[in-house]
């Protein structure tokens, strides 16, 4: 499953709907900004509640899809450190905020050490709930085994 990090004008990206981003907000976006466009042959067709399908286009960034827009934010899955660093750049051009899938904020502010054009790398998202008990049932599993090597029954 990956991981996505979300643009959205409220802290809770799930909440995106009360205060959308818009697509005329994403052309002014992408026109201000000479690294993005909008993809010609990339895309994802998504189903909305009344099962109509809309086709979303790609953002490209540097000539690479890399985001899209859906309905009410920007999303990119799986995004890298430069990636990252670019969202927090859109994001703060679109006087939003970037958030990832489990709820972590993304500072907005440049920290002094890096240049004004990318932002800070923020610390690695925090691990949910899920995924902390999911390693500490395999850490059991790997001690339970190693017991069993060195012990026997």
């Amino acid at each position: 499953m990956s991981y996505a990090l979300h643009i959205t004008r409220t802290e809770d990206w799930t909440q995106a709907a009360t205060a959308p981003i818009t697509k005329p907000d994403v052309d002014v976006l992408i026109a201000a900004d000479p690294e993005l466009g909008w993809s010609t042959t990339d895309h994802l067709d998504m189903k909305d509640e009344t099962g109509a399908i809309t086709r979303y286009y790609m953002i490209t960034w540097r000539g690479k899809s890399f985001c899209w827009w859906n309905r009410n934010e920007i999303e990119c899955s799986s995004p890298d450190d430069a990636q990252i660093s670019k969202l927090v750049q859109m994001a703060r051009a679109l006087n939003a905020h970037a958030v990832g899938d489990d709820g972590e904020l993304y500072p907005l502010e440049p920290t002094p050490a890096s240049s004004s054009a990318t932002a800070a790398k923020p610390a690695a998202p925090p691990m949910s709930l899920g995924k902390r008990l999911l390693l500490a049932f395999l850490l059991g599993c790997v001690l339970l085994a190693l017991k069993l090597l060195i012990f026997g029954k």
